[in-house]
């Protein structure tokens, strides 16, 4: 019987090992691809900073100019480079440099805010809110908007161009609101 012991030992540890070896090499892949899959719900999303247009593309003279928003777009696993992910609107009054920045987007609904040259308010064409050129509503509380246009920061940068001349570029932090909340709180 004492001879025995020693093979059961044998045959006990190598049972051990190989369990051991075939559990880590079935739960190492599963572990990664649970991780792989759970990865977007940990990453944070900046505000993409976008160049715009030129400041010289844009006269001072109060009038709102619709201008799109071309960026990375990432949902989740996937990228697309050089999407529309949104509009804006950039108005600069005379004698100022730097513009006023506003998404197109309606607090309210989502809907695409219109303007139309020579008005003097932005028309949102679905629940006819109506918003005045500095962004406000124009009814106030009594507009279907539960608040104002939703302002984005605006950055000038000076470049220089390939002839040597220093150009000024308009880049516009795009922030995406939620709708129908009375505050501006950024979608994430």
């Amino acid at each position: 019987m004492d001879q025995k012991s020693p093979k059961t030992r044998r045959t006990f540890v190598a049972a051990i090992t190989t369990i051991v070896a075939g559990t880590i090499a079935v739960v190492t892949p599963l572990l990664a691809g649970v991780v792989t899959f759970l990865s977007p719900l940990f990453k944070k999303s900046a505000s993409p900073k976008v160049r715009v247009g030129l400041l010289s593309q844009l006269p001072d003279d109060g009038v709102p100019r619709a201008f799109p928003v071309i960026a990375n777009r990432i949902d989740a696993w996937n990228r697309y480079p050089d999407q529309r992910i949104g509009s804006i609107y950039l108005i600069r009054q005379p004698g100022e440099e730097k513009p006023t920045a506003f998404t197109a987007k309606c607090p309210h609904a989502g809907c695409f805010i219109g303007y139309t040259p020579g008005d003097d308010k932005f028309r949102c064409p679905c629940h006819t809110s109506a918003f005045n050129l500095n962004g406000s509503r124009v009814n106030g509380d009594a507009e279907v908007a539960p608040r104002g246009m939703d302002h984005l920061p605006v950055t000038l940068v000076d470049v220089t161009a390939g002839d040597g001349e220093k150009v000024h570029e308009i880049w516009v932090e795009y922030i995406d609101f939620q709708t129908g909340l009375k505050e501006a709180v950024p979608t994430t």
